[in-house]
């Protein structure tokens, strides 16, 4: 009977966190959602879609399930096909986000193949992605299909040989080691892998442009059927996989090159007088206060009603988590660094994520061939040699005592030479791609 009870707590406790890693997703896929819009019109206000606010988001989502539904009961079988991606997509991010650690303590699954295990998942989340995009549409090209995931495969191997740069750092490929070891080291891998992050970001970009960028469109806000029932489902599934990808791959941006749940200045250990509250220990709860009196201001100036609503649930939300984060630093030293830890995270992967958007919507998109010929001809043999210098600079600062500064600066420049020729040497055989229509 004990054994029993503790395979059910087990289980249970499975489920539970099953359910907070979906919500989780759900609220990234959202803020997401409002932020890129907001970001394209900043940018572009004529060519932005309209609806930024969470009630349209869930109102389009009700009316992409409905004509679903409808595409099932006429028993139109390749329906199901979106569905089936956009499972795939899903349940890749659970999987993935279930190895991650967002504190000291604070991860379902402490693998010693981390690393490897959540970019295999954020690969196939990104080509669950390819599979909607490319089914979501009667009569789509096979080749189309193929294209896009040539595309994004290429540009994933870039990426793959940059996040190598942070695990040569490291000496593992376990996502706790790899914290640990910028830790002791005293420095985040960005510090010391400056190239290895740009081109990461770069890879990401590119990448995720080929499944969720080009004329994926909502359903008609009227709330009216649209004429190809096929194009009514593929706003939510069609960038599902894109958007778990990114929500992935800032993880692993924030886990490789930020410092994971480290706090920025993580040496600095001062405490308040005659407390043993640390200083930065107040930084996340003034944080939430602050963010929670900013969206009340904007509530208080915005005439939409459902603006204002949202804004409000925002400060509330704000609100509470200031309330969590002000009590925690009463409680053991171990829940302060699990629960600040995780709050260190996830503003890294929010920061990450805005700059991700705010780069996305300014860079133009090109023909398939001129994407493909900058991974192969460029972002690829970039990132190798990149490898080659950040362990030609780990070599030298272990035997020649070259401190990392100077080891990183010399390196990069190395680097950034290579990159040079690389690019002027494509320039000189690239023939003209146009931008995308």
């Amino acid at each position: 009977m004990p054994h029993a009870l503790k395979i059910l707590e087990a289980v249970a406790i499975g489920f539970l966190d099953a359910i907070l890693i979906v919500a989780f997703l759900l609220a990234g896929i959202a803020c997401i959602a409002i932020s890129e819009s907001r970001i394209a019109q900043s940018h572009n206000p004529e060519s932005a879609q309209a609806g930024a606010d969470l009630s349209e988001l869930l109102h389009r989502l009700a009316l992409s399930l409905k004509a679903y539904v409808r595409g099932l009961l006429v028993q139109d079988a390749g329906r199901f096909l979106p569905l089936l991606a956009a499972i795939i997509s899903v349940a890749t991010g659970v999987v993935a986000f279930a190895a991650f650690s967002f504190g000291p303590a604070v991860h379902l699954a402490d693998l010693n193949t981390g690393l490897v295990f959540i970019f295999g998942a954020s690969f196939l989340a990104i080509h669950g992605g390819v599979l909607a995009r490319g089914f979501s549409v009667k009569g789509a090209p096979l080749a189309g299909l193929a294209r896009n995931a040539v595309r994004a495969a290429s540009f994933e191997g870039a990426a793959a040989l940059a996040l190598i740069s942070g695990v040569i750092l490291a000496g593992s490929i376990s996502v706790k080691h790899v914290v640990e070891a910028q830790l002791d080291q005293g420095a985040w891998f960005f510090f010391l892998a400056p190239l290895g992050f740009l081109l990461y970001l770069a890879s990401s970009i590119a990448g995720i442009d080929s499944v969720s960028r080009r004329s994926i469109r909502p359903v008609s806000q009227d709330g009216e059927q649209p004429t190809d029932s096929h194009t009514a489902f593929r706003w939510p599934f069609g960038s599902l996989g894109a958007t778990i990808h990114l929500l992935i791959g800032a993880g692993l941006a924030v886990t490789v090159f930020w410092g994971g749940w480290l706090w920025p200045f993580a040496s600095f250990h001062d405490h308040f007088a005659g407390t043993p509250v640390e200083l930065l220990d107040a930084v996340p709860p003034l944080a939430m206060i602050a963010i929670a009196v900013y969206c009340r201001r904007v509530a208080s100036r915005e005439d939409d009603a459902a603006r204002k609503q949202l804004m409000t649930i925002a400060s509330g939300i704000c609100a509470g988590l200031f309330v969590v984060l002000a009590g925690v630093l009463f409680a053991p030293a171990a829940a302060i660094a699990a629960v600040h830890g995780a709050f260190w995270f996830l503003a890294k992967m929010a920061a990450y994520i805005y700059g991700f958007l705010w780069l996305r919507a300014r860079v133009p998109q090109f023909r398939f061939g001129r994407p493909i010929r900058a991974a192969w001809n460029f972002l690829i043999p970039l990132a190798a040699i990149n490898l080659i210098c950040v362990a030609a600079a780990l070599v030298v600062r272990e035997r020649w005592d070259w401190s990392p500064t100077l080891s990183t600066f010399a390196t990069t420049v190395i680097a950034l030479a290579f990159a040079l020729w690389l690019g002027l040497h494509d320039v000189s055989q690239t023939t003209a791609y146009g931008v995308e229509p």
